[in-house]
């Protein structure tokens, strides 16, 4: 009888030792389909899904919720992409959708489809003081490979959560910063935008075309393979490096239209160690709508 107590309770020890982790310290940016199965199969983690309302409709994860980047975010006018100033609407959105102060958010996407809406959420919890708050890496394809449970249909009811908000600035950028960066060589900025925006056209409502000058340029999609995955190691160094960003203390700002695929490079960029790695969430919108001899497009 006591040898078995004592296996019960090595077997109770074991579990902690191996579930604690997982639950207490800090996620990385950026988390594998394993990883993020082993935390749900685990529960106490909320899951959020930003593909579209048919993809989410034809399968997701049971416990998940779908969101969308816009409805937490403004959407007209000057500030058109940058996060809601209102941390109370914040709030009251984010709880509804099961985010707690002290539970891991997973975030969802459709990598090769998407804009990088899953990166955007990411880095808007990160700003918004959340601090376990992760992309899975390829998206619902990887993470279905994983035996987590999956549904069809509308979403399932979500317990309210908790979630306060303790902003952080240093995630973010402003028009300001940016334009005081132009004139500094040890400053990369990244457009993170397809080749066709970077040359002048505006498909996306921008008031001017062209890009900000002496802005590198690097398609969001660049740094992931062709399932999706996101690039690392030397792989991720090697795409860096020709962008001039030697070293993982390199001060980087990076953009896109309106902050979305620019997001998704830095919690990218943030994952793999690049600490001074910033989003300017108004991007192109916001810049382009601006006065041209102040606000300068190349």
């Amino acid at each position: 009888m006591l040898s078995d107590m004592k296996l019960v309770c090595g077997v109770a020890m074991f579990m902690c030792v191996v579930m604690l982790p997982l639950q207490a310290m800090a996620m990385s940016w950026v988390v594998s389909g394993k990883q993020a199965s082993e935390l749900i199969n685990q529960g106490e983690v909320t899951v959020l899904d930003t593909r579209s309302k048919a993809s989410f409709e034809a399968g997701h994860v049971n416990v998940s919720q779908r969101v969308t980047w816009q409805e937490f975010s403004m959407s007209k006018g000057k500030n058109h992409g940058e996060l809601l100033r209102d941390d109370a609407v914040l709030e009251h959105r984010l709880r509804a959708v099961g985010v707690w102060n002290d539970r891991p958010v997973l975030v969802v996407g459709d990598p090769l489809g998407g804009w990088g809406e899953e990166g955007r959420i990411v880095w808007m919890l990160r700003s918004l003081g959340h601090k376990n708050a992760a992309l899975v890496d390829g998206g619902y394809k990887a993470l279905s490979k994983f035996g987590v449970k999956t549904s069809s249909g509308k979403a399932s009811s979500v317990e309210v959560g908790d979630f306060k908000i303790a902003r952080v600035g240093q995630f973010s950028a402003s028009k300001k910063m940016l334009k005081s960066t132009l004139k500094k060589e040890n400053v990369t900025v990244l457009d993170t935008r397809e080749l066709r925006e970077f040359k002048g056209e505006t498909p996306y409502g921008e008031s001017r075309g062209g890009h900000v000058p002496g802005a590198k340029h690097l398609y969001f999609k660049d740094l992931m393979d062709k399932d999706g995955k996101v690039l690392t190691g030397k792989a991720l160094e090697k795409v860096l490096k020709s962008h001039g960003i030697k070293g993982k203390d390199a001060p980087i700002v990076a953009y896109c239209t309106g902050g979305i695929r620019s997001a998704w490079v830095v919690a990218i960029l943030q994952s793999a160690g690049y600490s001074n790695a910033t989003n300017y969430a108004g991007s192109m919108w916001q810049w382009a709508a601006e006065e041209s001899e102040a606000y300068p497009l190349e």
